[in-house]
Parts: C-alpha cells; structure tokens; sequence
C-alpha cells in the first residue's frame, strides 16, 4: 500500500506531462513547457524512490549511479523551465525563440549530466568520491542559486509585461499574478519539502501534498492566454505608418487631448470590448506613443484605467436607468464595454468602493 502511494505522483505527473507534450488540446510552446515541466517533476519523483526503494531491493542499487546522474542535471533543469514556462505566457518569449538563446541556460544541467556519466563510465574509488562532492555541491548551492535567480528574473518579467498590457489592452487578457503565485508558491513548496523532510522515513510525505497542488495547476493553466503585444503592434501601427508621418494631432499635446475627450464622448470607442491604444490611436488619426503620453501625463492614468473609467461612466448610467432593471450585472458589464463580469466587478469597486449590484442597490 506504502508503496502504491509513493508511486502514485509519478504517474499524476507522468500523464500530466505526456497529456500536454503529445495530447494538448491547443498546440502551444507553454503547453510543452508545462508538460516538459511535469516529465522533469516526474523524474525527480521517481529518483527519490529509487533511493528509497534500493534500501529494500539490493538489487537495484547497480543502477542508482545513472538514475542519480538524471536525477541532478533535472533537478538544475527545474528551474529553467519554470522560467521559461512564466515568460512563454508573456510578450518577453520572443526574445528566446532561437536555439542559441536557449543553449546557454542549458549549460549547468548539461555540464553536470556529462560529468556525472563521465565519472560513471570511468569508475574508480576516487572518482566516486568525487561525484558525491560535486553533486552534493550542485543540489546545495547551484540549485539554490538557479532557483533565486530564475524565480526572481521570471516575476520581474511578468510584472513588466502585465505593466505593458495595462499600456495597451483595455480588457483583462492574459495570467493573472495569483495563478504565477500559486504556481511559484507550489514549486517552492516542492523544494522546501525535498530539504526539510527526510525521504527515507516518510517520502510520501514529500510529495503527496505536491501532487494536489500540481494538479490544480494543470487545470488553472487552460484559463492563462498568452498575449503577443508586439504582433498588436505592428500590424496596426505599421498599417497606419504613424511613425513615419506623424500628423499636427501629435504635434500639439493639447489639441490631441481636446480631439480625444471629443472622441471619447461623441462615438463612445470604450464600449469596443477588445479596444486597444493602437486601435483608439488610428481612430484619432495619431500614434500610440503621443495617445500614451497624453493618458499617462495629462489623465495620470495608463491605458487600461482611462478606458474603463468611460465604462464605469456608462455602466453607473444604465444602472440608474430603471429600463434596464431587466438586465443582469453581467450585461449591464458587457453593454458597457467590459468583455467579463469578473473585470466589470473589479474596475468598479476600485473605482466606486461598491461593487455593481450595490451601486444599483441604493439607485432604486
């Protein structure tokens, strides 16, 4: 029975994985990240079993020298493809879409599975003692090190790219900062758990709780859209060749700002559910850096606020009206430009300190 429930995880993770490299329902590189994510996950699973397992079964102890092998240059790996899974859900995955930007983060893991095989093939005494050191050092500090670094370096590139979104989007589209934050939180978990806890006494303890969380994560990541601002970009602006010929709009901050106030209430863009700088930017006949300048200088606002503030507007309106008492919340958000209830019910209670319902509540 023990051993059916240290066994348990690596199968969840197991399936899991090969659900998402080879069964994905949406072919994506997040998804293989994930999946690739999980497979390592699993493998570090199963070499602690290993190890456990060995104590009781002599026999498999002339393979534990290639399974610990593996078992390092993954647990290295791990934290790299948790990098790259975060950022593949961000505008920032661009940068690393050749080999050769990927390779050299691959170096540490790589290096360690060569040195171990090396030491491995050619095995003597010292050589032994000398891999125990060496992979001591690589799960104590180097691990520890990559985690710091990759962990912190994906967060300061989420928080940029949501940053940038709020800049250009004016819905709610992409990962949202809790699910980054369980997802972390759990990986973390895994860590602590793998340090703190002994494996040979309870190893189900290690990782049956990790499992739960992991599963979470499978189902929360369909939810996550990952979100190209950059393709926005140049399809819109580069249509409107904006940069280039610049008109007397952007010339005047004043006038631009005059001509968008005009706009905002004359043909109402903001009740565009999918409206984004660039495509407020070609109604006004500018560009999006002046349209930019203007809403963060001048409104002291990014993009995302402006736009809903329009909305907000409008929905407190159509919420007073009595006619539309027939309506629910969630269309009343939608009328108003918001393309979910959720972000209707966000933008207003930052907005109002009350949400919808109790906004209508007290305009009966």
């Amino acid at each position: 029975m023990k051993l059916l429930l240290l066994a348990l995880p690596i199968f969840v993770c197991l399936i899991l994985s090969f659900k998402l490299l080879i069964f994905p329902k949406k072919k994506s590189k997040s998804s293989r990240l994930l999946g690739l994510f999980f497979l390592f996950f699993c493998i570090s699973l199963f070499a602690i079993l290993f190890q456990y397992l060995q104590v009781f079964y002599p026999v498999i102890q002339s393979y534990f020298y290639i399974i610990e092998a593996i078992f390092y240059a993954t647990m290295l790996s791990l934290p790299i493809v948790v990098f790259f899974y975060i950022i593949s859900l961000t505008d920032y995955f661009k940068d690393y879409k050749t080999f050769g930007k990927v390779l050299p983060h691959l170096f540490i893991p790589l290096q360690s599975l060569l040195f171990s095989l090396y030491l491995f093939i050619d095995n003597n005494e010292a050589n032994y003692k000398a891999t125990e050191y060496f992979n001591f050092f690589s799960l104590k500090a180097i691990f520890i090190l990559l985690n710091i670094y990759y962990l912190t370096n994906a967060i300061i590139k989420y928080k940029k790219h949501r940053l940038k979104i709020d800049h250009i989007l004016s819905y709610d589209k992409g990962i949202s900062f809790k699910w980054i934050a369980v997802f972390i939180i759990g990986y973390i978990l895994f860590i602590l758990c793998f340090f703190i806890l002994n494996p040979d006494s309870s190893p189900y303890v290690v990782y049956l709780p990790l499992v739960l969380v992991l599963t979470y994560l499978f189902f929360q990541r369909n939810k996550q859209i990952t979100v190209d601002l950059s393709n926005k970009e140049e399809e819109t602006e580069s249509s409107n060749n904006v940069d280039k010929k610049p008109n007397t709009f952007n010339k005047n901050n004043e006038e631009l700002k005059n001509k968008l106030l005009n706009i905002m209430i004359s043909t109402k863009p903001h009740l565009t559910s999918d409206l984004t700088v660039y495509e407020l930017a070609k109604i006004l006949n500018s560009n999006s850096k002046y349209l930019s300048v203007i809403i963060n200088k001048d409104f002291n606002q990014n993009f995302a606020t402006f736009i809903n503030s329009y909305r907000i507007e409008e929905a407190k309106a159509l919420l007073k009206d009595e006619v539309n008492n027939q309506y629910t919340i969630e269309a009343i958000g939608k009328m108003s430009g918001f393309n979910s209830k959720s972000a209707f019910n966000k933008a207003f209670k930052q907005s109002q300190n009350i949400t919808p319902s109790q906004f209508k509540n007290t305009h009966i």
